[in-house]
């Protein structure tokens, strides 16, 4: 980091550890709160995100993706159900795209007419 960028960090770091100290301990509690609850939102938002990004997922990951258990998952794997891969021959990995395209399968047709629901009927 360049020194400029260090000296603004810095800078704030004091401006917050000034006003922490001025502000009411409850007030400073309150404030707290209200900035783990921000962090809480951004990582639930990070989270969301990486499945658009990451490809390759680990057993945990495609656990979390299908909201199976991972012992369901490691089942699916044991009896060649769902598509994986096995690099090195024990730890399992899977692709995303696959993944979904897996879930995807077999679509159950809907009953009743194509026409278009409109307002009225509900």
């Amino acid at each position: 980091m360049g020194k400029k960028r260090t000296s603004a960090i810095s800078n704030q770091m004091e401006k917050e550890l000034s006003m922490m100290v001025s502000e009411k301990p409850l007030e400073r509690i309150l404030s707290l709160e209200n900035r783990i609850t921000d962090i809480h939102t951004h990582i639930r938002q990070m989270k969301e995100q990486i499945w658009d990004i990451k490809e390759v997922l680990t057993t945990a990951e495609a656990s979390a993706y299908l909201g199976l258990s991972e012992s369901y998952i490691y089942k699916l794997t044991s009896t060649k159900q769902i598509p994986h891969y096995k690099p090195n021959g024990k730890l399992v990995y899977f692709n995303r795209k696959e993944l979904c395209e897996w879930a995807m399968r077999n679509q159950i047709e809907t009953t009743g007419t194509n026409d278009p629901i409109d307002s009225e009927t509900l």
